[in-house]
């Protein structure tokens, strides 16, 4: 659970932007973008997971070696 609150923390406004972004392509072009939306949950996860370690803070290897 830090690890979601990890990368909530450093990168919010850009999860945020996504689903704005995807929600006026689709008032503006296609609802096809809204197909987006389902899968940024999948993807906030994977990351959060493979970047932050149990206590929410950035691993800092990047090769999931640890020392």
């Amino acid at each position: 659970m830090e690890q979601l609150k990890g990368l909530w923390r450093d990168t919010k406004y850009l999860w945020l932007g996504f689903a704005f972004a995807s929600v006026a392509f689709a008032a503006f072009g296609s609802w096809y973008h809204l197909a987006l939306i389902p899968c940024l949950p999948v993807c906030f996860t994977y990351f959060a997971w493979m970047r932050y370690d149990e206590n929410g803070k950035p691993k800092n290897d990047f090769n999931g070696a640890d020392h």
